[in-house]
């Protein structure tokens, strides 16, 4: 009995289907290898820089000790579970013009733990010697070398010359420069029983979780004597988490899911333009005997091979280039992981992409093999009949007789092929639409992100805050609480009438806003054991709200009344503790109806109702939780006769600079003054935005990758399938330029929907991005701002590609002669 031995033959047809369409499987091969590529280097180069930062911060100190007697803190650096420590003392901050300046000292140990960085030169020993910061000296205007003398005031009330012994490289543009000083200095001007902080990591804790270290670092201040209120914990170090943190992953997840979008779009375009041009190739084996079975393999099995080579050579190359990235944060372990991650989305991602075509292929029917072309003409999706013409002849002819006649132009003849294939045409569009789409939601909301409003949500009100200093920025230089220190600030408040008219007739400053507050010890109803055995800690500010302060600021009562008159006369205040610190800190969470006990400057207490709860109020004074009206401070502070704490500057942007530098001029004289400016902050947010530019252009970019290589691909594949065409039109007389516009219309289409669909749906994806971020006001207010130039860049490139392609397709078509051309099958 004889038998058909088609043994292997399925593979051996998709290998000999693979080799007869190189230029396709190319570009499979670098869409595919480039998507793996792309997901790899990405989650590598994510968790890599986590893990980095996780090593690094393990390097630092975990916990301090704080307030302690050298004598102390030695023998806490003797104890056997103390891996690393290091000695240190804040001792002084001062804003000097348009800086600030923090003195402290820190011994080798400490600034190794606290990550100062390298330094240039030797650490200070001598009294007269101090390390400075790079950008300190670069702001003086000094040179970056050490030996060189500077003369600054270090906190001791005089301004003496300091030889730098070191220099503490790297940049920093806060404007607030660190000053270390020798340990002779702080013996010499605080005395040799000054208390210290002590930095410290423990040993055997690397694989510790942060609920154990913690339980380790109490228990080892406990049998060793340290207070439970002298203990401070790391916040970076207890923030890093694991290496595989949930917010990461899901940003990971988020950025391959926009690129297995693109490259989903990319395969099932490449293979269902394979899948129309070899309509033939499948009707021919449907006439030998082949099942539509043995077909969906065949066309499968040239997925499988084309991703069998792809996937390991963009895995392979993924892997050099997130080591190369983050050499520092490479883990064996998270490579592994999402080696096989990607390689699963990959597969899975190409097997979903070619699902269609396939089910297209195995739809053929053996009449394919004698038609001449396969050209849609608008059936339905389930019907290959259908699809490809096949009918009964009379209703055909019928079709023919009734089609209207159309002028043959070059322009006519690109729209008549545009249409041949409509979802062709839809899948290539949908691509690169979809890059479109995404560039314009992130130039968007890249480009709508205002500096100055989310500048001004944090800064406050003004371009520029005077406010009274709330402590000397000196250590262990008064016995004074922070409410005693503000108090007698207060006494003799600089923030006076004189300086009110000084500033005002700063030219560029349009009005000077005024608020009025004080510091005083607060009794809350309920505390926990923290709050009880630290009163000094519940030091607040209470700012005291005019009537017509009362009036503006209405719009963030939550709950219960704004009333100036009702609370006068009801000894009102209002509580503004949206995050609930307090709660967290000291055990209070505020409601309608509690009585608080305010201390007075005369040791006796005044009672408050709380008949108010505020949410969102951001005027630029610091972390303000508690309002009331103005007329109540004089309950609080019998001493006092000037309330002013704040007076914020306001004026055009234009004049910023302006009214910087007529302070600065001036500040010198003012004692007891904090300055701050609203620049500064800016400054920081731009460079923040300008840092999160980069990575989101680039996603951009990439993912445009995929778009444009099925835009060449489609271009090429329509010329490289059509040259009998080309052939046939110009033996009727269509001429070598008739040709290259005909080409040069078709690919405009192209770029033309693309750049419809960026303008029309990208524009109003842009818009309801930017709407929902003004709603969060996570970055300010948002106004959107189409972006013009992000938006030409892609058109150019997009018609860069037309130009280049109209070449190339008509010097293709040259290189082989007419007749050989109407001879291609």
């Amino acid at each position: 009995m004889l038998k058909n031995l088609n043994t292997g033959i399925i593979r051996r047809l998709a290998a000999n289907s693979l080799k007869s369409d190189k230029k396709r499987n190319l570009f499979l091969i670098i869409t595919i290898a480039f998507s793996a590529c792309l997901m790899l280097t990405l989650s590598l180069k994510i968790l890599g820089d986590n893990t980095k930062l996780n090593r690094y911060m393990r390097g630092r100190y975990q916990t301090v000790f704080s307030d302690l007697p050298e004598k102390d803190i030695r023998k806490l650096q003797e104890q056997p579970e103390v891996e690393a420590s290091g000695m240190k003392k804040n001792l002084y901050t001062a804003r000097i013009r348009d800086y600030t300046v923090d003195v402290e000292y820190a011994d080798p140990s400490a600034a190794s733990l606290l990550t100062y960085g390298k330094v240039l030169g030797s650490w200070p020993e001598k009294e007269k010697e101090i390390v400075v910061e790079e950008a300190y000296l670069k702001h003086l205007g000094l040179p970056v070398e050490p030996g060189q003398k500077v003369t600054v005031d270090l906190g001791d009330g005089s301004e003496q010359e300091y030889m730098v012994s070191g220099i503490l490289l790297g940049d920093n543009e806060t404007r607030v420069y660190r000053i270390v000083v020798s340990k002779d200095y702080v013996n010499s001007v605080y005395g040799e029983n000054t208390g210290y902080e002590i930095n410290i990591r423990l040993k055997d804790t690397e694989k510790d979780n942060m609920d154990t270290l913690k339980a380790k670092i109490q228990a080892f201040a406990a049998a060793n004597g340290v207070e439970e209120n002298k203990v401070f914990y790391s916040s970076t170090y207890f923030s890093l988490g694991e290496d595989l943190p949930i917010e990461k992953v899901l940003a990971i997840l988020f950025c391959c899911v926009l690129i297995v979008v693109a490259t989903s779009l990319v395969i099932y375009s490449l293979f269902y333009i394979s899948v129309v041009g070899k309509i033939q190739e499948y009707g021919r084996l449907r006439v030998i005997g082949t099942t539509k079975k043995q077909i969906r393999r065949l066309v499968r099995k040239e997925g499988l091979f084309v991703s069998g080579i792809a996937v390991p050579i963009g895995l392979l190359l993924g892997c050099i280039l997130g080591f190369l990235l983050v050499p520092d944060g490479w883990k064996w372990s998270i490579t592994l992981l999402f080696v096989g991650i990607i390689a699963v989305i990959t597969e899975t991602a190409v097997m979903i992409s070619i699902r269609t075509p396939v089910k297209i292929a195995s739809s053929v029917s053996p009449v394919e093999a004698v038609r001449i072309s396969a050209m849609d003409d608008g059936g339905k999706a389930g019907s290959p009949a259908r699809r490809w013409g096949a009918g009964p002849r009379g209703g055909r002819q019928a079709e023919i007789k009734n089609r209207r006649r159309r002028k043959i132009t070059p322009v006519s003849l690109a729209f008549l092929n545009f249409s041949r294939n409509k979802r062709k045409a839809i899948l290539t569009l949908t691509s690169l639409g979809f890059t479109g789409m995404l560039l314009m939601c992130v130039a968007a909301y890249l480009n709508s992100v205002d500096d100055d409003a989310m500048s001004r949500a944090s800064f406050g009100l003004g371009c520029a805050h005077l406010e009274l200093q709330q402590s000397d920025g000196r250590s262990d230089t008064s016995d004074d609480s922070l409410t005693e220190y503000y108090t007698k600030v207060q006494q003799e408040n600089p923030l006076d009438e004189e300086m009110l008219q000084t500033v005002k007739q700063i030219d560029g400053v349009s009005d000077v806003l005024i608020f009025q507050g004080c510091k005083s010890d607060m009794i809350f109803p309920e505390m926990n054991d923290y709050a009880r055995e630290n009163p000094k800690e519940l030091s607040f500010r209470n700012i005291g709200l005019t009537r017509e302060q009362m009036e503006s600021c209405s719009g963030y009562l939550v709950e219960g009344t704004m009333d100036y008159d009702t609370l006068v006369q009801n000894n009102g205040i209002l509580i503004a503790d949206s995050d609930n610190l307090i709660g967290r800190f000291y055990g209070y969470t505020a409601k309608l109806g509690d009585r608080i006990q305010i201390k007075t400057d005369t040791d006796t207490t005044v009672e408050f109702q709380v008949m108010g709860v505020l949410k969102g109020l951001t005027l630029g004074i610091d972390v303000p939780f508690f309002y009331m009206p103005d007329a109540c401070l004089p309950l609080l502070k019998t001493t006092v006769t000037n309330f002013n704490t704040h007076f914020m500057l306001v004026g055009d942007q234009e004049k910023e600079e302006q009214i910087e530098k007529a302070i600065i001029a001036q500040m010198e004289g003012w004692d007891s003054i904090e300055i701050s400016f609203l620049s500064d902050l800016r400054r920081q947010l731009s460079l923040q935005m300008e840092q999160l530019k980069l990575p989101l252009y680039g996603l951009v970019g990439f993912i445009a990758i995929f778009g444009l290589l099925n835009l060449i691909n489609t271009l090429l594949t329509n010329v490289v399938t059509r040259r009998q065409e080309f052939g046939i039109l110009q033996s009727v007389g269509m001429s070598g330029k008739q040709l290259a516009s005909m080409l040069r219309t078709e690919c405009f289409l192209y770029v033309s929907g693309t750049l419809f669909l960026t303008l029309t749906v990208g524009t109003l994806a842009g818009w309801i991005l930017c709407r929902v971020f003004d709603q969060l006001g996570t970055f300010g207010k948002l106004v959107f701002h189409f972006p013009v130039l992000p938006v030409l860049v892609f058109a150019f490139l997009l018609l860069l590609i037309q130009m280049f392609f109209s070449c190339w397709a008509v010097s293709y078509c040259g290189k082989e002669s007419l007749v050989q051309r109407i001879k291609t099958e």
